[in-house]
């Protein structure tokens, strides 16, 4: 047998959860107190500290100063036995400046921390806790299986708060760093010093039962459950892991296809609704005109008919599909390539990167937002659409035309209620200048064309756009006009 050359060797040891090993600091060893700056603070309550902070030289002493300076509140964790035995002295002179507002510590580093050796018993620890809130707001000394004591400085009383029942304990690594994030959180929230040590108490014991101190989903649902019952464990049971790999899933697909014209719409709206032939006229003139991927939502209607318009010329289509679509099941075999659509469990998912097809993320891309006659959720992707752009949160400083399809008035109702709005101060008239009304597809051409200054066949009908800051107007009981030639809705809700 060829001996094989080694790096190094560790043997790792567990009995009923607990592990004896050395903790290695990594480049953490490297840190000294000139790597720190006040700027490293800023815009935080609290600071919470490790006890391996004193093998860098003067780093924890630093990280305090500067601490006050931000006018923080620092937390001390002893981290273990052996740093409590190494610096001990070091230890008590920070504890007993005051400047520590809470400590944590388990038995062992309580017991070395008042005598000199021997394991930790309930005893030792009650007097770690009394020495400990002398000097600092608060003291807390975990007890493993038998859940914590805790006291404030100046109260008679010791708060005790028992282990969480029904924990089978893995790995007891990270269970201490869980147990302080779950108290400060609870700090953070101003709650009792009671409730701080249950949440401490059920972080850590969310953490011992699992493999390792990374939280799994399996981890995060029983603490949510423990913490704000069954309907909320069940709402973050993997939802977030879920959104972010479909988003994920989504950018790649942008990425490969190249943004463009988002087209939303209803899905009900079949062959046989005058809007359909409109809609696969204007998804081909428009794929003609910019170039670019049509993109929409991947389901019938309207996504279909602007989509199979792009198609009729061999233009790049691409969509975002999502189970259901204004009560019709669209988890069928879709009329995109298999390579252009991205399958969507989650509406939120969805509706971000519905949106992000559209952004413009340099000059040179020709995209538009456009909105076929449509229900509920075209109203929704509107005015989320509308929302970001009021906000300037659109993802982007490079505008993009917003263009709705009033064909045969369907709009008009829409511009009655946004002029509403106007008029009783509750939308801004400068809100509403970059939005297009066309009433047939010349004019969303002509929009499209005269925007990115593209040349365009004379078909006989002038543009015309109107700020609404001019037409306007004040008095509420004045019928709203019905929407004609192609304006901008400020000047349509006049």
């Amino acid at each position: 047998m060829i001996p094989v050359p080694t790096a190094g060797r560790c043997v790792i040891l567990i009995c009923n959860g607990q592990r004896t090993m050395r903790t290695c600091l990594g480049e953490a060893a490297r840190m000294v107190a000139d790597d720190l700056s006040v700027q490293d603070f800023d815009g935080a309550k609290w600071l919470l500290l490790s006890g391996y902070c004193f093998y860098g030289k003067h780093l924890l002493q630093r990280a305090i100063e500067l601490a006050a300076e931000a006018k923080m509140k620092v937390a001390l964790d002893l981290a273990s036995f052996e740093v409590v035995q190494s610096f001990k002295q070091e230890l008590k002179d920070v504890l007993e400046s005051g400047r520590v507002h809470c400590c944590f510590c388990n038995e062992d580093e309580a017991a070395e921390l008042i005598h000199e050796e021997g394991q930790g018993s309930r005893a030792q620890s009650e007097e770690a806790l009394a020495y400990l809130s002398q000097h600092c707001e608060l003291a807390v000394v975990t007890l493993g299986d038998k859940g914590c004591i805790a006291k404030r400085k100046g109260d008679q009383e010791t708060v005790q708060e028992p282990a969480c029942s029904g924990v089978t304990v893995t790995d007891a690594t990270g269970a201490g760093d869980l147990f302080a994030s779950g108290f400060l959180y609870g700090m953070l929230r101003q709650y009792s010093l009671q409730k701080c040590c249950r949440m401490g108490c059920l972080a850590g014991g969310a953490i011992v039962q699992t493999l390792g101190a990374e939280m799994t989903q399996a981890n995060w649902k029983w603490l949510f459950d423990r913490l704000h019952g069954a309907l909320a464990a069940s709402a973050v049971r993997d939802s977030a892991t879920a959104v972010h790999h479909e988003l994920l899933e989504c950018y790649a697909l942008i990425e490969k296809l190249g943004r463009g014209v988002v087209y939303y719409g209803s899905a009900r709206l079949k062959q046989d609704s005058p809007h359909w032939g409109r809609a696969v006229d204007l998804g081909q003139r428009v794929a003609e005109l910019l170039g670019c991927t049509t993109w929409s939502g991947g389901g019938p209607g309207m996504m279909e008919a602007a989509t199979a318009g792009a198609q009729s010329i061999k233009a790049a289509v691409g969509g975002i599909r999502i189970s259901r679509e204004a009560g019709t099941t669209v988890r069928t075999a879709s009329y995109l390539p298999a390579d252009c659509a991205v399958f969507c469990r989650f509406l939120s998912s969805r509706k971000v990167a519905l949106v992000d097809c559209g952004v413009r993320a340099k000059e040179s891309d020709q995209t538009a937002y456009i909105f076929l006659p449509g229900g509920l959720g075209t109203m929704d992707e509107l005015f989320e659409i509308m929302t970001l752009v009021q906000l300037k949160k659109l993802g982007s400083k490079l505008a993009v035309p917003l263009i709705l399809c009033n064909y045969d008035g369907f709009y008009d109702g829409l511009m009655n209620f946004l002029g509403a709005m106007v008029q009783n101060g509750t939308v801004g008239t400068p809100e509403l200048t970059d939005i297009m009304v066309a009433s047939s597809n010349e004019e969303v051409l002509d929009c499209l064309a005269s925007f990115y200054k593209l040349p365009r066949t004379s078909h006989g009908t002038q543009l015309t756009l109107h700020r609404a800051s001019s037409l306007i107007k004040r008095d509420s009981h004045k019928e709203l006009p019905e929407v004609g030639t192609m304006s901008r809705v400020n000047s349509a809700v006049a």
